[in-house]
């Protein structure tokens, strides 16, 4: 008790305000600062933040969602925001005593000072990470360089990981329906609870399914903020405008559902490419040409091209398709769910045109690195966090013990999921 009380006297300025800690100017409008969290998503947490602070959701930006499961630190702003404001905010997270407690909070900030601009969605070059893999008892240092070795040489398929379909695994369904303009459809789902909906809010939304009246339901939620709470609000003032109901969600939402049919689509035209033609590249495929445009592979450049090169795209309204049995993929995809690229365009309204891009088939790490250690609770703590470095907390363990456990550690660009590369991992006997 009394090192952390200690602890917390010496991180009071370091947390609480950086070295540039100054009013916004004319031109200084967004503060930037670090948010280390754990155990909430990125949007959730700025959903915390905004109803501590009565600010909008929408003054907040980053640049890429953040899990809930692992500790996790990244780079937000928000418009016309002073730090003393998230320090009074981090004063939960200096008076805990010990550990335990500070866990029952969720995020702590810092690093804070002023910039002219926002942080955007995609201002990252990538990701960092540090993960454990216990119980390997079959593993050996041996099978290990042999899995780093055909990562750095063949890679793994670039599949967008199931996180970005939401934890109840349909935020595609949601984003189909918006590109069909069915916007009662869905409003509905989105206001149906589900097995990860907390009871309060289950008890708001059944009372909506029941009575009709959103009115009623709203005053259910003390968090009016929500994703539920906005709809709610939006149709007490309008119950049949489903279109301004979405349209009153913040963009980030918004584009969240329809980024997730792209992500589908795409998952399912990789799947069938690879199950018919395998990592081969094929006539017609796309690569990145001259100016950041796409160009079609030729038939005398297949055996120069390599399967890291190839792209496909995420369907929208102005994409290239392959010129090879993928764009009959593609064509399939939509097909099958009543869809084609033209459905991507102003499904909102122009603002929230679905223009596509482009993605990776296989993708190489360029850094990947691993040891194997010791352990025997399954409780232990294997690895050093940016909570430990915050608290410069020294990690000590001795690395002894009946099991084994695998630690690693990579970096993966932007929108590379790192659970894509730990399921290649995971099919290696051994982990």
């Amino acid at each position: 008790k009394q090192w952390y009380q200690r602890r917390v006297r010496e991180l009071k300025g370091k947390l609480s305000f950086g070295s540039r800690d100054k009013r916004p100017g004319r031109n200084n409008n967004f503060l930037h600062f670090t948010l280390l969290k754990w155990n909430v998503t990125t949007s959730d947490a700025v959903l915390r933040l905004s109803k501590l602070l009565n600010v909008k959701p929408k003054n907040f930006s980053y640049a890429g969602q953040k899990d809930k499961r692992g500790i996790t630190s990244q780079r937000v702003s928000c418009r016309f925001l002073e730090p003393k404001r998230l320090a009074g905010i981090n004063r939960r997270f200096f008076e805990a005593t010990n550990e335990d407690e500070i866990f029952k909070f969720s995020y702590v900030m810092g690093d804070f000072e002023f910039n002219k601009s926002e942080i955007k969605l995609g201002d990252l070059s990538g990701n960092r990470f540090s993960v454990v893999l216990r119980d390997c008892e079959q593993t050996s240092v041996e099978n290990l360089q042999c899995i780093r070795k055909l990562l750095l040489e063949n890679g793994f398929l670039n599949y967008f990981g199931l996180q970005r379909f939401g934890n109840n695994g349909d935020t595609h369904e949601i984003g189909k329906l918006i590109l069909k303009k069915d916007y009662q459809a869905v409003v509905e789902k989105i206001l149906t609870p589900n097995e990860h909906t907390k009871r309060n809010v289950t008890d708001c939304l059944n009372q909506y399914k029941t009575s009709g009246d959103p009115s009623v339901a709203l005053h259910m939620l003390s968090y009016k903020n929500s994703l539920e709470g906005l709809l709610l609000t939006s149709l007490s003032k309008d119950p049949t405008n489903f279109k301004g109901a979405l349209k009153s969600l913040h963009y980030k939402q918004q584009t969240l559902y329809t980024h997730a049919y792209q992500s589908y689509v795409w998952n399912k035209v990789l799947s069938r490419r690879v199950r018919e033609h395998g990592t081969a590249v094929l006539p017609g495929d796309l690569v990145w040409g001259e100016g950041d445009q796409v160009r079609h592979v030729s038939g005398e450049e297949v055996i120069q091209t390599d399967i890291t090169q190839v792209l496909l795209p995420l369907p929208g309204y102005d994409v290239v398709l392959p010129d090879n049995c993928c764009r009959e993929f593609f064509e399939e995809v939509l097909q099958g769910d009543g869809m084609s690229l033209e459905d991507f365009k102003g499904s909102l309204g122009k603002e929230f045109n679905v223009s596509g891009a482009y993605r990776n088939v296989v993708f190489k790490p360029t850094e990947f690195e691993f040891d194997i250690i010791k352990y025997n609770d399954e409780n232990e703590k294997l690895i050093s966090t940016d909570m430990d470095r915050i608290l410069e907390k020294k990690f000590e363990r001795l690395e002894k013990g009946d099991r084994t456990a695998v630690r690693l550690q990579f970096t993966l660009p932007k929108s590379c999921y790192a659970t894509m590369l730990l399921r290649e991992i995971r099919r290696h006997d051994g982990l």
